[in-house]
C-alpha cells in the first residue's frame, strides 16, 4: 500500500477537493462518492497539513464533515498558495536541480557534456535526453537560456537580478507584498516573498477571496490563448450534476464579480455563432488551438454587446429586454442614493417625475442578472415593470412574502 505524500501529482484533484470542503462544507465523507474513500482521506490529510489553521470539521449524525473557515481580514497572506508550492519530484528532478546550476555557474554547456560532466565529477549517470528535457523546462521557466552552437543548444544560467542592491528593493517588495493578495497569480508574488524571507505586515484586505488561486492554472492558459488570439477546445464541469462535456470557443475576456471574486470567462461560440460566459472553476481541462482568423471581429462584437450586460450573462428570453422603476428618493437629504443609482445602473436613464420621484429605465440582455440589484432598494421601489413577466413577477412575489413575513399583526 502506498503512503501519503503532501505533494502533488494531480493537482486537479487538489483543486476539486479543496473547493468542495471550502465552499461544501456540510457534505460528509459518505458524500464524496466520486472517488474511494481512501483517496478523500489523502484528500482532506493535505488539506489539514496546508490549512491546519482553517480547517475545521464537525460532528453530525450523518458523519465527520469538514471545512474551511477564514477571516479574509486576519490573512497575511493566502494559505491556498501552498498547494501551488507542493508539486511532486522524483529523485533526479532533485538531483539535476542542484547540480545544473553548479556546471553551468561559469562555463555554457551542451547536454551531453553536462551528462559527461556529472559522470565523471559524481558517477551519477543520467542519459541526454532526460538532461535535455530539463533544461529546456528551465529555460522555460527563466532559470536557463541557451544558444546555438552550430547543430547543439549551449546553456548557461540566467543572470541574477541584482535587485536586492537597488534603492528600490524595499519599495519594490512592498509592492510585491500588496501584489501577492490582490492580483491574479499572487501565487508567485508569495514565492518572491519566501525568497526573500518576508512577510506581509502591511496590507489587510476585506474582501480577500482565497479559494480563486486554484483557477489560476486555468486563467494562465486562457490569458495566453486571448493574448495569442487563439481558439479553446475545454471540458465543462455542470455545476449540479457535476457531468463533464467538451466544449470549444474563442476566448475574447475574463470578468470578475466584485461581489464574489467569482471569474468568468467571455469567449465567442463558432458552433452556435453567439457570445456567452462560462465559469472559470468549471473548467477542468483546457487545451490551446489554432490561431483564430476572425478573432478582430468577434472582439468588435463583444465590444458592441458588453454595454447591455447588466453582468456577465449575453442570454435572456429575448434579444432584448426592458426594465422601469420608479423610486422615493429625496433628493435633498439622500443624494448618495442618486450617486449610486447612477454609478451602479449601467447606463440606464435617471429622470426625476415630480417632487422625490426619480425613475430608472434601461434595457439589457437578461432581466434576471438586475433583480438582486433592484432588491436593494426594498422599500423605496413604488412601479416596477418590465417585459420579462417571470422576473418582474418573482421580485413581486418576494416582496409580498417579506411584507408578510414582517408586517404587524
Amino acid at each position: 500500500m502506498s503512503e501519503f505524500q503532501e505533494l502533488v501529482k494531480n493537482f486537479d484533484r487538489v483543486r476539486d477537493y479543496i473547493r468542495q470542503f471550502f465552499i461544501y462544507g456540510f457534505k460528509s465523507r459518505n458524500e464524496f462518492d466520486q472517488k474511494s474513500g481512501r483517496t478523500y482521506d489523502n484528500e482532506r490529510r493535505r488539506a489539514e497539513s496546508w490549512l491546519s489553521a482553517y480547517t475545521h470539521s464537525l460532528y453530525t449524525p450523518r458523519g465527520k464533515q469538514v471545512y474551511i473557515w477564514a477571516d479574509s481580514k486576519t490573512i497575511e497572506q493566502n494559505p491556498l498558495y501552498a498547494a501551488w508550492k507542493s508539486k511532486s519530484f522524483t529523485d533526479k528532478d532533485l538531483l539535476l536541480h542542484f547540480f545544473l546550476p553548479e556546471l553551468l555557474r561559469e562555463e555554457s554547456l551542451t547536454a551531453e557534456e553536462i551528462s559527461d560532466q556529472m559522470a565523471a565529477r559524481w558517477g551519477l549517470a543520467f542519459d541526454s535526453q532526460t538532461v535535455r528535457l530539463k533544461l529546456k523546462e528551465y529555460e522555460n521557466n527563466g532559470i536557463l537560456y541557451s544558444e546555438k552552437d552550430g547543430r547543439a543548444l549551449r546553456y548557461q544560467l540566467t543572470p541574477p537580478l541584482e535587485w536586492e542592491s537597488s534603492p528600490l528593493s524595499g519599495k519594490l517588495l512592498t509592492a510585491v507584498s500588496f501584489f501577492q493578495g490582490t492580483a491574479p497569480f499572487g501565487a508567485v508574488g508569495s514565492t518572491i516573498m519566501d525568497l526573500e524571507n518576508a512577510r506581509n505586515t502591511l496590507f489587510q484586505l476585506k474582501h480577500q477571496f482565497i479559494v480563486h488561486t486554484l483557477d489560476d492554472r486555468i486563467l494562465l492558459h486562457l490569458v495566453t490563448a486571448i493574448r495569442e488570439q487563439r481558439g479553446i477546445a475545454f471540458t465543462l464541469k455542470r455545476e449540479k450534476t457535476e457531468h463533464l462535456r467538451p466544449a470549444c470557443g474563442i476566448p475574447l475576456k475574463i470578468m470578475v464579480s466584485t461581489r464574489t471574486g467569482r471569474r468568468f470567462l467571455c469567449l465567442y461560440s463558432t458552433r452556435s455563432k453567439r457570445l456567452t460566459t462560462v465559469r472559470l472553476d468549471m473548467i477542468q481541462e483546457i487545451h490551446l488551438q489554432d490561431p483564430y482568423p476572425d478573432y478582430p471581429k468577434a472582439q468588435a462584437a463583444l465590444a458592441r454587446n458588453l454595454p447591455a450586460c447588466f453582468g456577465i450573462s449575453f442570454h435572456g428570453t429575448k434579444r432584448m429586454e426592458s426594465i422601469t422603476f420608479l423610486l422615493e428618493i429625496d433628493d435633498a437629504k439622500e443624494a448618495y442614493l442618486l450617486e449610486r443609482l447612477q454609478r451602479e445602473g449601467r447606463g440606464g436613464q435617471i429622470t426625476q417625475e415630480g417632487k422625490n420621484r426619480f425613475r430608472y429605465t434601461a434595457r439589457f440582455f437578461d432581466t434576471n442578472e438586475i433583480a438582486p440589484w433592484i432588491k436593494t432598494f426594498t422599500g423605496r421601489v413604488l412601479e416596477l415593470s418590465g417585459t420579462n413577466d417571470t422576473v418582474i413577477s418573482r421580485i413581486k412575489n418576494d416582496w409580498q412574502r417579506m411584507y408578510h413575513m414582517y408586517e404587524e399583526e
